[in-house]
């Protein structure tokens, strides 16, 4: 008799202490999945928690960065993505739409002539609360410096027919509309065509700096606008400039009590300094 009392405690005593881990067990799965959907720790499915953060809508014009190491701004079709969909020029004002954070880095979707993409919001700064960006209705000018000019398209894409040939640095068009990346263009005579706005520029606002990313870090102030003009001096890189009257990809300045052109090719858009001060704190 007394060895099945035993027995009998021996097991209700197993299945207390059973009971016992299992309540332990529990508290720490509690825990952990707690911690887990709270962010604190990390696992393979906490990243999509972690990416989900405050989005916030913009309004605004930002300026690409210029960098020697780059040959555009990549972007992609969401935050922290690998595979890239596009570049966007380097130095050229697009609109923000919104930023995240993303474990702890700051992306913006920015949108530039009809491309839209993510990037790290370290690759632009700010330029204006103002709609600066390029728009239908904006006139334009061809930005890139090359001998045998940029072409112009029967349809947005490299493999339509070439309308227009050697387009030159600061010839000037009024944007008739923009799809991915691509601005429908008018002549004065009519023809219209499609141009890549990657290799475009345009006028926003009269603040700008010296950016050329040159060896020679200094860029001509010439008396007329034009390459070949007279040199009246030179203007040092990172010198803020105000520049009131634009022509045909250049514009003109006063500096050190000269009024003079400049080729706005080595100039980059700021904000006013102060509003650029505020906005980086």
């Amino acid at each position: 008799m007394q060895r099945n009392e035993k027995s009998e405690f021996s097991i209700l005593k197993m299945i207390w202490n059973f009971a016992g881990v299992l309540c332990l067990l529990s508290a720490f799965l509690g825990t952990f999945y707690y911690m887990k959907e709270k962010g604190l720790i990390s696992g393979k499915n906490s990243g999509a928690k972690e990416q989900v953060s405050q989005e916030t809508n913009m309004k605004g014009t930002y300026c690409t960065l210029k960098s020697n190491s780059l040959d555009g701004v990549p972007i992609y079709p969401q935050p922290d993505a690998t595979s890239q969909i596009g570049f966007f020029p380097e130095g050229k004002c697009c609109q923000i739409l919104k930023t995240q954070k993303v474990e702890g880095k700051k992306w913006a979707q920015v949108s530039y002539c009809g491309l839209t993409g993510w990037l790290k919001m370290k690759k632009i700064h700010y330029i204006s609360d103002e709609d600066w960006f390029i728009k239908e209705g904006t006139t334009v000018f061809v930005n890139a410096l090359s001998e045998k000019g940029i072409n112009g398209y029967l349809e947005p894409s490299v493999s339509s027919e070439i309308v227009e040939k050697g387009i030159k640095y600061g010839t000037e068009y009024v944007v008739l509309q923009l799809k991915d990346g691509w601005g429908q263009v008018q002549k004065v005579d009519g023809t219209r065509f499609w141009i890549n706005m990657y290799h475009i520029g345009s006028y926003p606002g009269t603040r700008w700096t010296v950016e050329t990313l040159s060896s020679s870090r200094e860029i001509n102030l010439r008396q007329k606008p034009g390459e070949k003009e007279r040199v009246l001096g030179k203007i040092p890189e990172d010198t803020r400039l105000d520049i009131f009257q634009y022509q045909n990809g250049w514009g003109k300045i006063q500096y050190n009590g000269q009024e003079g052109w400049v080729m706005l090719h080595y100039l980059t858009p700021v904000a006013d300094e102060t509003i650029d001060n505020y906005k980086k704190k």
